[in-house]
């Protein structure tokens, strides 16, 4: 594996060597694609935690269509906005919200109108043992440290359940000790791991952790949330990157049917069209 970012933050790097193929017929639609004569660059994505799956795929497969090298970091979108501000060498934030590259946008950090929604996410209630069918308010029924939500202050999708739970009108102690966790693939990883008795989840990490093998979960044990909830995801490229072509070939990229392809079978809804 590659070496941590330097910082105390909690990132994930990824070893692409470990990824298994997917989207077989990719790699030729990408090839007709690639731009005549580019020239081989790198550039460092980071990506938010839900999105980590789906950037490797990505650039697993303009790695081979290209002679670009894509390097993936993956955490909370806040940790991520919060380490760029103090200088991190990112090209691409790929959040999981509008209001982190809206930030980054105004401190002069991007590259002027790179900001774009490249994707909609989906959050539900993931509870495995729970009463049929799954009613949101019965989760007041469960000590409250067996309810797992990402951090709402880094991550939207914690944010966007927290948000769901003041909206049902939950008791305020109970919701000051439900357990929180660094970003929302923790929480499908506690709910799988049997450390939480629910948790609030990203429809793509569901979706890819149900295609990986890694986790074991029924569709009546998901309680999918209401579309108000849905979680509204944005890139921004750095000012760094403006002339960096690894970057800007993913962006273009991201925009052509086979990548939108790959991002909708992980779960996302589509919001571009595709080239």
């Amino acid at each position: 594996m590659l070496p941590e970012v330097p910082s105390g933050d909690s990132v994930h790097r990824v070893d692409f060597a470990q990824v298994s193929p997917l989207c077989i017929g990719l790699l030729p639609a990408l090839m007709l694609l690639m731009s005549v004569g580019a020239v081989a660059a790198e550039a460092r994505i980071a990506v938010a935690a839900n999105f980590r799956d789906t950037a490797v795929t990505i650039a697993r497969h303009l790695e081979g269509a290209s002679p670009h090298h894509y390097e993936i970091i993956a955490g909370s979108t806040g940790k991520l906005a919060s380490q760029i501000i103090r200088g991190a060498p990112f090209d691409i934030l790929m959040a999981a919200d509008r209001e982190r590259p809206k930030q980054l946008e105004d401190r002069g950090l991007t590259v002027p109108g790179s900001l774009e929604v490249y994707a909609i996410g989906e959050i539900g209630l993931w509870w495995p043992n729970a009463p049929k069918p799954i009613e949101l308010k019965k989760l007041e029924s469960l000590d409250p440290r067996s309810v797992c939500i990402a951090n709402p202050a880094f991550s939207p999708y914690g944010g966007a359940a927290w948000g769901l739970m003041n909206q049902a009108q939950f008791d305020k102690d109970w919701l000051k000790r439900i357990a929180r966790v660094d970003n929302i693939n923790f929480v499908t990883g506690a709910v799988a791991s049997g450390q939480a008795e629910a948790g609030f989840v990203a429809r793509s990490s569901i979706t890819t952790g149900l295609r990986h093998g890694r986790i074991s979960a029924a569709p009546e044990d998901v309680l999918w949330l209401s579309v108000e909830s849905d979680v509204e995801q944005a890139l921004v490229v750095m000012t760094r990157a403006r002339d960096n072509q690894a970057a800007q070939f993913w962006v273009r990229q991201l925009r052509t049917q086979a990548i939108q392809a790959v991002i909708q079978l992980d779960g996302y809804q589509l919001t571009t069209v595709a080239d």
